[in-house]
């Protein structure tokens, strides 16, 4: 696009602005709505918005903090303008803390449990169901779930006292910050589940393998890592990890909070090779892998030389194992809880809290900040939308984004309990911003547009979609709605594994949808998003600017400079219109009143935490 168009796009973005959204507190997702420049690359301005959504959310997300490495590391903190931030807080202008408050006011405080009944107790075997099937064990590889609760990361994601997230300690016992350059102080005495030892030529190894891999999925959280020189063991417990460039996001990336990075044992890779460790995980963490069949379950045992204690003392975790058990249907998973025969399942539909809530064994806790963001993509590579046909795919793309309804959506699948979101970002987080445009419900602009796009209709569209059952009610929602304009969505529904072999592997797919979780800090999601390619990629498309804006605002730790340069990202997202950001699904848990100290978290669930009360 060139200068001059820029100029007019931009003199014409506050017309996409929803009415009366500045004034408004919303969620804390984020923004960065998959948009278009619409006729702008024609020379025509883009039109007004007709019937713009007006999300009235209260934030979702609770503050975050930056990590303060003069009290966590031997020496002082490196001066502001080096000093890292794990996570952004959010920007002044949204007031995080009362948006925090008002958002979760009926629920427990962030990382707060509920109430324990008494002393902990040992022993027993939780149940736990799962909608997401587990990809692989070994965590570079893993496009979804692994085997968290038997890993471990050099740093731990956590509320403080004050329920404000940020980074604490975990295999590092301390961490320090410099310029280009990050210390990590390692415990002593850790011990992987093979009997190795946990040390700096271990975890060199593993920043190693999880940068230098190509394949690696832990790569893109990494971007500001010397590729060529990740780390080094200064000594035989000191670490240093080498980066090009200040990160923002880089230590919230090493945390428990990222499935991607947890450290595995480097003799199991010696002994077995490293295809061995897809299938057999081996770490430090307080559970031991017992058996794993895809499609099926999970299952972990006790590590009983765990090195972290428990409130009596005594080495975590409580329980004596874990049976994690893949239900992908909704409905079978509420009707376990109802029956007793689970112990915890996770994002309860809109349509089955008030049910829940009857459930007289079971206690319904809402965590907004583990719900889910819902959107849709275009393949750039190939078909129908590929980034080579130009404005005639910019022009389709834009007709398909105006045709969806997404308050529709929302309210349907959502079942009263979701709401519109037509933003990445969410209220609270730093780069929330209403003045960043989005694509409103506009049928008969979608219309327009799909005649001067000048294709043949139907278009008949691969549309790959997982088989949760809300997917796939969304997905037939969105065939009705683009059947409209004469797009005729051909649905491929298939399980978690298969969608991100076809979709983020093999790039065979024309659109897909997708959900994702809350990201620690912005830049761990859109970078991997946004990649221009790779096994992480979704869209693959080279959009100019983007990715050097989503650098820029994760070298800086300045709130204010994050704030602009991620809004800046986000107007580029608008005009290139590969991503259509749909509705949020607040989360939340059920859990079975047996089990105590249940900590409704975000980033990890701390399984080793929770004990059984019989």
């Amino acid at each position: 696009m060139t200068s001059t168009v820029r100029s007019a796009v931009r003199r014409n973005e506050a017309r996409s602005t929803p009415p009366g959204a500045s004034r408004r507190t919303f969620l804390a997702l984020g923004l960065g709505a998959a948009a278009a420049v619409l006729a702008a690359c024609g020379g025509a301005p883009p039109p007004t918005p007709t019937a713009a959504v007006k999300p009235t959310q209260a934030p979702i997300s609770p503050p975050t903090v930056a990590p303060t490495p003069a009290a966590q590391a031997p020496t002082a903190a490196a001066a502001a303008t080096s000093a890292p931030t794990a996570t952004s807080a959010p920007a002044a202008a949204t007031k995080p803390a009362a948006a925090a408050a008002a958002g979760t006011a009926a629920t427990p405080a962030a990382g707060a449990s509920p109430a324990a009944s008494g002393p902990p107790k040992r022993g027993g075997q939780l149940k736990l169901l799962v909608t997401n099937d587990f990809v692989s064990m070994d965590p570079i590889w893993a496009s979804g779930p692994t085997a968290s609760m038997v890993y471990e990361s050099l740093l731990r994601w956590r509320p403080n006292e004050q329920g404000a997230y940020g980074v604490q300690p975990g295999l590092a016992k301390s961490f320090e910050t410099s310029g280009n350059k990050v210390i990590f102080k390692l415990r002593e005495g850790v011990k992987f589940h093979d009997g190795s030892d946990l040390n700096a030529d271990v975890v060199v190894w593993n920043l190693k393998r999880m940068v230098q891999n190509p394949k690696s999925f832990a790569k893109n959280y990494l971007q500001a890592v010397d590729e060529k020189d990740p780390a080094t063991a200064l000594d035989p417990m000191t670490v240093q990890l080498n980066l090009t460039r200040p990160s923002a996001a880089v230590l919230s990336s090493l945390s428990n909070g990222n499935g991607n990075t947890f450290i595995v044992s480097k003799k199991a890779a010696d002994d077995h090779g490293e295809e061995w460790l897809k299938n057999n995980p081996v770490g430090t963490g307080p559970f031991k892998f017992v058996s794993w069949q895809s499609g099926d379950k999970l299952e972990v045992k006790r590590n009983d030389a765990y090195w972290d204690m428990g409130l009596d003392g005594k080495p975590l975790p409580y329980v004596d194992g874990i049976t994690y058990r893949f239900v992908v249907e909704a409905t079978t998973q509420f009707n376990e809880m109802r029956a007793g025969t689970a112990d915890m399942i996770q994002n309860v539909r809109g349509r089955d809290v008030a049910a829940a809530k009857q459930i007289p064994h079971a206690r319904y806790i809402e965590s907004p900040y583990a719900g889910n963001k819902r959107q849709y993509f275009f393949n750039a590579v190939h078909g129908p939308f590929s980034q080579d046909q130009g404005e005639k795919s910019l022009k389709l793309r834009q007709a398909i984004n105006y045709a969806v309804d997404r308050d529709a959506i929302a309210k349907a699948v959502g079942g009263g309990f979701g709401f519109l979101l037509p933003y990445e970002f969410v209220p609270g987080a730093v780069g929330y911003d209403t003045s960043v445009p989005y694509y409103p419900f506009d049928l008969a602009k979608a219309q327009q547009l799909m005649k001067e796009w000048g294709g043949q209709t139907p278009l008949q569209v691969k549309f790959v979609v997982h088989n949760r059952e809300q997917d796939v009610q969304q997905a037939q929602m969105l065939q009705q709605m683009l059947d409209k304009i004469g797009v005729k969505l051909n649905l491929n529904v298939v399980e978690r594994v298969a969608w991100g072999e076809i979709v983020r592997i093999n790039n065979d797919f024309e659109m897909a949808s997708r959900q994702s979780g809350v990201a620690l800090d912005p830049t761990d999601d859109l970078l991997v998003t946004w990649a221009e390619g790779g096994n992480s990629a979704y869209h693959r498309a080279k959009v100019p600017g983007l990715i050097d804006t989503l650098h820029k605002a994760d070298s800086s730790y300045d709130q204010k400079t994050r704030h602009e340069l991620f809004v800046q990202a986000q107007k580029l997202m608008y005009e290139s219109a590969w991503f259509n950001y749909l509705w949020f699904e607040p989360g939340n848990f059920l859990v079975h009143k047996r089990v105590q100290n249940f900590p409704a978290t975000w980033g990890s669930l701390r399984e080793a935490e929770w004990w059984i009360s019989e």
